[in-house]
């Protein structure tokens, strides 16, 4: 235990509690001021940029781009591809069983589909709401949390190295209905850069995943369940969320069987089971503790 505090990186939560405090700060810049509809795309973009980009370029910089473990750039295959479609199925089906069993619970699922109608009605509102609300959150936030978090707690395992950056990418993104689909995806995207050792196919799935969010899911599984009820619904998702895992497991298991010669002389990473301390390092406790804080004060 000792010798993961000492070796802990205390400069990646101490940049996701920054990243936190000025997502928050934007936040309340945005509710507090009205914003004119001509530029309410590019406040959104240039926020985005300022909050995760440019912090994340400073930190990627002053380690001269070295990062633990990097997966900034990295080969595609064609079975990486495969395997990308195969995750943003399961992403896909998966964020919908869990919104389906919410919603069969009885909990309210918040909607923001009049507000995204609002923006979508205004001129360019087609081009603005795919580059403020998909393709630019899926660039910045995933060069931060897959290209920065995870990379650097990758020599603390695998696993540990996605759940950590999917429980600060959760944070970021709190909301007691949306936590559960949230972590998900976090644990997914996490999942297929570490697989692929690129962010990229995480980019892809994150954009793809963030366009279909913005076209009001809740009211189709409402809708959905209204007309053939919550069962069918259920089982046609499980089904077809197993299609897309088994499609994925297999050019998953056909990339480590490349992997196997084309990095052989590659050491073994360290086991994720003999890290197990490093969820009660900086790592975790001081983003949960600034999370904490942050959202009692603002």
């Amino acid at each position: 235990m000792l010798k993961i505090l000492r070796s802990t990186p205390v400069s990646v939560p101490l940049l996701t509690v920054l990243i936190y405090l000025l997502l928050s700060l934007s936040g309340k810049y945005i509710s507090e001021y009205n914003i004119g509809s001509d530029s309410v795309f590019l406040v959104i973009i240039i926020i985005q940029i300022i909050v995760f980009a440019v912090p994340s370029f400073i930190y990627y910089g002053a380690k001269g781009g070295k990062l633990n473990y990097p997966v900034v750039s990295g080969k595609i295959s064609g079975n990486t591809v495969l395997f990308g479609i195969g995750a943003l199925g399961v992403l896909f089906f998966g964020s919908l069983l869990i919104k389906l069993a919410f919603y069969t619970g009885g909990v309210a699922v918040s909607n923001d589909k009049g507000y995204m109608d609002e923006l979508f009605a205004m001129e360019d509102g087609k081009v603005g709401l795919f580059l403020a609300y998909a393709l630019v959150p899926a660039l910045c936030e995933e060069f931060f949390f897959r290209g920065i978090v995870l990379s650097e707690y990758k020599k603390y395992g695998s696993i540990n190295s996605i759940i950590i950056s999917a429980l600060y990418f959760t944070m970021v993104h709190f909301t007691t209905d949306g936590f559960l689909v949230y972590l998900f995806a976090g644990i997914l995207l996490g999942g297929v850069t570490a697989a692929s050792r690129s962010i990229y196919p995480a980019v892809v799935i994150h954009m793809l995943f963030n366009t279909y969010s913005l076209y009001g899911n809740v009211s189709f599984i409402s809708t959905t369940v209204f007309n053939t009820g919550e069962l069918f619904v259920a089982f046609v998702l499980v089904v077809l969320l197993l299609i897309f895992a088994v499609l994925m497991l297999s050019r998953l298991e056909l990339m480590y069987r490349n992997y196997g010669v084309l990095y052989k002389d590659e050491p073994l990473p360290e086991k994720s089971i003999n890290n197990m301390f490093i969820y009660i390092t900086p790592a975790l406790v001081v983003p949960i503790i600034a999370f904490i804080t942050i959202n009692a004060l603002i």
